[in-house]
């Protein structure tokens, strides 16, 4: 293991520097201790530094922690964090900006957190590649910026129905599964149109039956009725009314 690369980051190197920093050790020293001698060891150890070496080996770096006194477990926590802030961030960017960034960013960042504990005993069958956990995670967050409109809107209406605060978490959670519903049965590029909700008997079998659902757990029907309006209407092809 202690012969593999590692990719150095501007963020990695300042970990680094920061380490050396509060062992009160100059580039030379490190250097010279490195096994490097006179300025090559200061040149070498400022490249570092500054993410300027191409994948220095791993037991390269942990013998510089070791220099500095630095506990490995802690540097190579700060590290994945560094990496982890770095995927989530390159998923954001594939989605749509919103007005509710930061609310959406945070939980994206929740559920990618999530695929390493989460699916933990389904890794150890079958290890998830980062492909498909960027895959998860992009889906994720294409599904919350598609809710979070929905959500905002259920919230308001419950504001103008003077429905009680305890229970907007649960309409919430209804027309989240209203819109899941809706989306698998009439995918978002076929937009649904209301003659077509309509029409379809086993749509509103399945809507119908989440309706009962939710008012034995005590919400009201005329209130249910009103919420599974507004993920239709996001649904809904233009002039299909």
């Amino acid at each position: 293991m202690i012969n593999q690369t590692i990719v150095i980051t501007k963020e990695l190197g300042s970990l680094l520097a920061s380490a050396r920093i509060k062992a009160r050790l100059t580039q030379k020293e490190v250097g010279e201790r490195l096994g490097f001698s006179g300025r090559s060891g200061r040149v070498y150890v400022s490249r570092l530094e500054k993410g300027g070496i191409n994948n220095p080996s791993l037991w390269l770096i942990l013998k510089f922690l070791t220099i500095c006194e630095k506990p490995w477990s802690s540097f190579f926590e700060k590290l994945d964090g560094i990496y982890f802030n770095k995927q989530h961030e390159r998923i954001i960017a594939q989605v749509p900006t919103t007005r509710y960034h930061r609310k959406i960013d945070r939980d994206v960042a929740k559920y990618t957190h999530s695929i390493k504990t989460k699916f933990s005993e389904k890794q150890k069958i079958k290890p998830l590649t980062q492909q498909k956990k960027d895959k998860m995670s992009l889906g994720f967050a294409k599904h919350r910026t598609n809710i979070e409109p929905i959500e905002r809107e259920v919230q308001k209406l419950l504001g103008e129905l003077s429905a009680p605060l305890w229970s907007n978490q649960f309409y919430k959670a209804f027309a989240r599964e209203c819109y899941s519903i809706l989306k698998k049965n009439k995918p978002l590029n076929t937009l649904i149109s209301q003659k077509e909700l309509s029409a379809s008997s086993a749509l509103n079998l399945k809507l119908n039956q989440i309706i009962e659902k939710w008012i034995n757990k005590g919400l009201k029907r005329e209130i249910l009725e009103k919420v599974k309006e507004i993920p239709i209407k996001y649904l809904k092809a233009p002039g299909s009314e």
